[in-house]
């Protein structure tokens, strides 16, 4: 849970994330609460209900406890 190596990340591959800033707010949140983990509750993607994969929007929904 480091917002700083999560920015990075991005960055590095030059990868999107739509919410950074919401994203990097609540590791900052969860930090400061001392939760020590996050886990990934679920992941899908706008082509699985489109069915068109060429171009998609990641969903993902994580805890952080």
């Amino acid at each position: 849970m480091d917002a700083a190596a999560f920015y990075e990340k991005l960055r590095a591959t030059r990868a999107t994330a739509c919410g950074f800033g919401p994203i990097a707010a609540a590791m900052l949140w969860a930090k400061k609460k001392g939760r020590k983990k996050g886990e990934l509750l679920a992941f899908s993607n706008s082509g699985d209900v489109s069915g068109d994969y060429a171009a998609v929007v990641d969903y993902a929904s994580i805890a952080f406890y």
